[in-house]
């Protein structure tokens, strides 16, 4: 078989296993991006999840069957190559049609909106894992690399063909502003759901892991950005250029487990507290109208919260109803435009 026909099996196999357990990723009384009964979940509902299910490994099959078809039947021009990539972006417009529908049964047995509001009387824990010190590591090694590369900027070669390693470390320090921006962000404008009690310490858990990866984010692009600036003095030329993988492999095994630790506790941490303890909680304290296209978005402009707790997926998703939350993703959509401008020669 071809690197093609592994590719579209990979990516099937990959979306299946996703949207199989998509249901299960909300918290216990949210199911296909709806607020229901939990009761409902537990009941009626896994007939809907299994159905839905259904659809999703159905066309699994039936698009790695087609892409095997076309495999046998490829000819010289390649276009069946592109016809089984093709197919595979149809498998994913099918399984996220099987959601809008799911979501869309679901709605008949919402939970009507509560106007009851409430607020803790606690503290809460807005720092950075790690604190001041751990976040402004990344700026550290840039800064102790511009340093190194002051002192050797004699010998660096220069040219219309060469990157402008002070630009390179520039663009890495415009970067990790918004990896901790969004950290930020999140650790102090998120939506938080339980008062207090077990649950709210869970949550704060899951909200703190949650904010630890764009700062390992940060740590990543700062030493790859180092390294391909101290790669380009030829006094240390190649010196570093397998080394990183002594950093960056421990930082992506660490991701993977924060990733595989929140898919065991649930969003919000639920699945780590008794059921007892969250007994008050209902939902995720937003409304169900505020989210579009079957909980993929979150449109709120009278919710001051700029983070919410994802429907479609873990995590946290952004409230796109907020004036603050545009402000970010204009800064993150003009980082490509100031990179390439940093990275020229005369950046």
């Amino acid at each position: 078989m071809t690197s093609v026909v592994w590719t579209l099996m990979l990516m099937v196999t990959a979306t299946a296993l996703v949207f199989h357990f998509m249901p299960r990723f909300s918290r216990p009384d949210i199911l296909f991006g709806v607020t229901v009964p939990e009761a409902f979940v537990t009941g009626a509902g896994r007939t809907l999840v299994s159905r839905y299910r259904t659809i999703v490994w159905v066309s699994a099959a039936a698009t790695l069957a087609i892409g095997l078809l076309l495999r046998a039947s490829e000819d010289e021009s390649g276009r069946s190559s592109m016809l089984m990539m093709g197919v595979g972006s149809g498998n994913i417009i099918v399984a996220h049609v099987a959601w809008q529908l799911a979501h869309r049964k679901a709605r008949a047995h919402a939970v009507p909106p509560s106007d009851v509001r409430v607020a803790s009387l606690a503290t809460r824990d807005t720092s950075l894992p790690g604190g001041p010190l751990f976040a402004a590591g990344p700026f550290a090694i840039l800064l102790a690399t511009a340093l190194l590369l002051y002192t050797y900027r004699d010998d660096v070669p220069a040219g219309p063909d060469t990157a402008n390693p002070f630009g390179q470390l520039a663009f890495g320090a415009i970067f990790v502003t918004m990896m901790l921006t969004i950290a930020v962000t999140m650790a102090r404008r998120s939506r938080q759901i339980a008062v207090d009690g077990p649950a709210a310490t869970a949550e704060q858990r899951f909200r703190r892991a949650n904010v630890l990866a764009p700062v390992l984010t940060a740590y990543a692009i700062a030493i790859v950005m180092s390294v391909n600036t101290v790669d380009s003095i030829p006094a240390f030329g190649g010196m570093l250029s397998v080394r990183p993988w002594f950093v960056m492999l421990p930082l992506m095994l660490f991701a993977f487990g924060v990733n595989y630790w929140m898919f065991r506790v649930g969003q919000g941490g639920h699945r780590a507290v008794a059921p007892a303890a969250r007994r008050e909680i209902h939902g995720d304290a937003t409304p169900d109208r505020a989210w579009i296209l079957g909980g993929l978005y979150y449109v709120n402009r009278h919710d001051p919260a700029m983070w919410v707790e994802n429907r479609f997926g873990l995590g946290y998703t952004l409230n796109f109803g907020n004036w603050r939350v545009w402000l970010l993703l204009v800064g993150m959509m003009l980082i490509p435009m100031v990179a390439g401008h940093l990275l020229s020669s005369g950046g």
